[in-house]
């Protein structure tokens, strides 16, 4: 029994580490995202977007379909930083398989003006890493 005890417990703790791994990576991506937007340049953002990506963000009325159309959007921005500073409060990822959500508040710093917005990347691991599926920002509301 104690031995079964054990390789159950091995188990939890393997795909803790696993989880844990899972996140640091997911986050480690999504920072070098923000830090290119801050910098003026959306090619990390466009370098991990799975060809067949959808995006909803509040600049747009409508959801984009694909790369191309993101890739126009984004070089809407190209040389210009979308803001001063950011941070990513309470990231949180939740994976399972070859699927990872990471769902966070974006605080985005422009000046003396502070914006949040509620942000979701559905992240998809391909052969050639993790590739952002489906995107989502919103304006969160006044609390």
């Amino acid at each position: 029994m104690k031995i079964l005890l054990l390789f159950c417990a091995c188990g939890v703790l393997a795909a803790a580490d696993q989880n844990d791994a899972t996140t640091n990576e997911i986050v480690a991506l999504e920072r070098k995202v923000l830090d290119g937007w801050q910098a003026g340049n959306p090619d990390p953002a466009l370098a991990i977007a799975d060809p067949e990506i959808t995006y909803f963000h509040a600049v747009n009325d409508r959801r984009l379909d694909g790369l191309p159309a993101l890739k126009a959007l984004f070089d809407t921005y190209r040389g210009r930083s979308l803001f001063d500073s950011y941070e990513m409060a309470g990231p949180k990822v939740q994976a399972s398989g070859d699927i990872a959500v990471l769902t966070y508040i974006l605080v985005r710093h422009v000046g003396s003006d502070t914006t949040r917005w509620n942000s979701t990347q559905v992240y998809q691991r391909k052969k050639d890493g993790w590739k952002v599926i489906h995107s989502h920002f919103s304006v969160t509301k006044a609390s």
